[in-house]
C-alpha cells in the first residue's frame, strides 16, 4: 500500500515536470520562431545607437563676400529615450552638478520633450565647450545621455539686416507629424522670416549620422557606419553690406525704411527696416525666452516697413499725375498755374506748402518748388480716373514681386472703391489730395523706388531682386519691362 500511494506520487511528479518543460518548450517556440524577429530587433535598438548630424545651412554673403548669415558649431545634451528611467535618473543626478541646473529641471525637459526621429531627447542646448567636454569624459558613467554637435545660425550684422535675411525657428505640432513626408526631421529648424523662408529649399541642409555599438551599460563600442551630412548652398546677394549697417544706423531709434537700387537690372543695394530685431535670439531654444519683447513693443519692429509699410506717397506721386496729365493731353509742357499760395474748391481752402505762394509757375519751376497748387490744378484737369490708370502702370495697389515674404500691395483709390468702402462718391477735394500723394493713397516704400527708378531709367521698370547667386549660378531675377510712356514727356518729368 505504501509503495502504491508512492508511485502515486511519483507520477504527479512526472506529470508536473513534463507540464513545465511543455511550457518551457512552448516559451521558447514563441519567443525564437514566432517572436524572434521582434526580440531580435528590439536587441539590436538596445545594442545600437543613431547619432543625428545636422547638416549646416548654407550662408548668405553680400556682394563682396561679407557674412550676413552663417552657422557655427554648439553643443547640446540629449538623452536616449528608450533608456530605463532609474539609470536616467542617475545620470540626471550628474548632469546637474555639471550643468547648475537642478535634477527637476531635467527631468521636466526629458517627460516634457517627445523623441525625435533619432529618438535623443534634447535637455540643454548650445553649453559651453568647456562643459561639454567635461561631460564627454563623464559620459561612460552617465548612462542613456551624450554629446551632440548642432550648427547654430548667426547673423553678423544684427539689426541692421534683420528683416532682410529672416531667421530661423523650430517647427510646429503638424509641421513636425509632416516632418519625415518632407525630407524633414522633427528636430530640424525652419527659415521663417526674409530670405531664410523664401530659399529654405537651397539653404537648408541635409542632416546625416553615426551608428555607434554600445554595450549593455551604454558605452560606446565602435562605430558601424557614417552618413555624412550635406551642407546647404550659399546664396550671393546684390545687397552692400556696408551700406545697409551705415543706412540702418541712421535712424537711430527713429522708424522709417531706406531701399536702395543699381539700376542696370533692379538689383538691390540696400534694404533697411527700423527699427529692428536681434534675429541671433531666434536662433537657439535659450534666446527665444527673450523674443517676447519684440511683439509687444509698440514700434513694431517685427514689421518690414520697407515692403510691408503703407504710407501717403506725399509729393513724389507728383510725377504720376503729371504723366497721367501730359499723355491725355489734359496739359502742355508749357502750361502755367498760379499758386497765390492755396485753391478754393467746394468751399475748401487746400493749401499750398509755401504760405506766400509761389505764383505763376509752369511745369518744371513747379516740379522743383513741389507746388501743391499746379498740381492741384493739374489733377482736376486730368481727372482721377486717369490718375489712377497711371499709378496702376507704375505699379502701385500691387506687390513687386520682390523675393521676401509678406509684401503688401497699398492701395490706389478710385470712385468705385470710394462707393464701396465709404459708400460715398468721389468728389474734386479728394482729387486735389489724390493729385499730390495725399487722401487714401497708400504705397510702400519698395513701391515708391520702382517708380523713381522708372523714370530714372527713361522708362525701363525693373522687378527688384536680392539674391544675385546660388552657389555660384547666377538666377537673378532680372525681370525688367518698358513703361508705356511719350519719351518727351518723360524725359520732361
Amino acid at each position: 500500500m505504501a509503495y502504491s500511494s508512492l508511485e502515486s506520487r511519483a507520477g504527479k511528479l512526472t506529470i508536473f515536470f513534463f507540464f513545465l518543460f511543455f511550457l518551457l518548450a512552448l516559451s521558447l517556440f514563441r519567443l525564437q520562431l514566432i517572436n524572434g524577429n521582434y526580440y531580435q530587433n528590439l536587441s539590436e535598438k538596445n545594442r545600437l545607437r543613431v547619432i543625428n548630424l545636422d547638416g549646416p545651412r548654407g550662408n548668405m554673403l553680400d556682394r563682396n563676400g561679407k557674412f550676413l548669415a552663417q552657422s557655427r558649431l554648439s553643443f547640446n545634451v540629449t538623452a536616449v529615450s528608450r533608456e530605463k528611467p532609474f539609470k536616467i535618473r542617475k545620470s540626471f543626478k550628474q548632469l546637474s552638478s555639471i550643468l547648475n541646473e537642478s535634477m527637476e529641471t531635467l527631468e521636466t525637459r526629458y517627460k516634457k520633450r517627445k523623441a525625435g526621429v533619432f529618438h535623443s531627447i534634447i535637455l540643454a542646448e548650445d553649453i559651453p565647450a568647456a562643459q561639454a567636454m567635461e561631460i564627454e569624459e563623464q559620459v561612460h558613467m552617465m548612462p542613456g545621455l551624450m554629446i551632440e554637435t548642432k550648427p547654430l545660425r548667426i547673423y553678423p550684422l544684427q539689426e541692421s539686416a534683420a528683416h532682410l535675411v529672416g531667421y530661423t525657428g523650430p517647427q510646429t505640432q503638424q509641421e513636425s507629424e509632416e516632418a519625415e513626408l518632407n525630407d524633414y526631421h522633427a528636430s530640424d529648424w525652419l527659415g521663417r522670416e526674409g530670405l531664410e523662408k523664401i530659399y529654405e529649399s537651397y539653404l537648408r541642409g541635409h542632416s546625416g549620422g553615426l551608428q555607434i555599438e554600445v554595450n549593455s551599460r551604454g558605452q560606446y563600442l565602435k562605430v558601424l557606419g557614417v552618413k555624412e551630412p550635406e551642407e546647404g548652398r550659399d546664396i550671393q546677394l546684390s545687397i552692400d553690406a556696408n551700406l545697409q549697417d551705415y543706412a540702418y544706423k541712421r535712424f537711430e531709434g527713429k522708424r522709417g525704411a531706406v531701399a536702395v537700387m543699381e539700376l542696370q537690372n533692379g538689383g538691390l543695394l540696400c534694404l533697411a527696416s527700423s527699427p529692428g530685431f536681434d534675429p541671433n535670439l531666434f536662433s537657439s531654444t535659450r534666446g527665444r525666452k527673450d523674443v517676447g519683447k519684440y511683439f509687444q513693443d509698440e514700434f513694431a519692429p517685427m514689421i518690414n516697413r520697407a515692403i510691408q509699410g503703407q504710407y501717403p506717397a506725399g509729393s513724389i506721386f507728383k510725377i504720376v499725375t503729371a504723366l497721367a496729365a501730359l499723355e491725355d493731353h489734359k496739359i502742355k509742357l508749357d502750361t502755367t498755374a498760379n499758386c497765390p499760395g492755396y485753391m478754393m474748391v467746394g468751399g475748401n481752402r487746400f493749401r499750398c506748402w509755401k504760405d506766400g505762394g509761389h505764383q505763376r509757375q509752369n511745369l518744371y519751376e513747379a516740379f522743383a518748388h513741389s507746388c501743391d497748387v499746379f498740381f492741384y490744378t493739374t489733377g482736376l484737369a486730368a481727372g482721377p480716373d486717369l490718375i489712377h490708370h497711371k499709378a496702376l502702370q507704375f505699379g502701385f495697389s500691387t506687390v513687386t514681386g520682390i523675393d521676401l515674404p509678406g509684401e503688401r500691395a497699398g492701395l490706389v483709390p478710385s470712385r468705385g472703391w470710394k462707393q464701396r468702402k465709404k459708400n460715398s462718391g468721389w468728389f474734386d477735394g479728394d482729387t486735389l489730395n489724390f493729385s499730390i500723394g495725399q487722401g487714401y493713397l497708400l504705397i510702400t516704400p519698395i513701391q515708391a523706388l520702382g517708380m523713381i527708378s522708372t523714370v530714372a531709367t527713361d522708362g525701363t521698370k525693373f522687378k527688384p531682386h536680392l539674391v544675385e547667386k546660388i552657389d555660384g549660378v547666377d538666377v537673378a531675377a532680372r525681370h525688367s519691362s518698358q513703361f508705356p510712356v511719350t519719351p518727351e514727356y518723360l524725359q520732361a518729368v
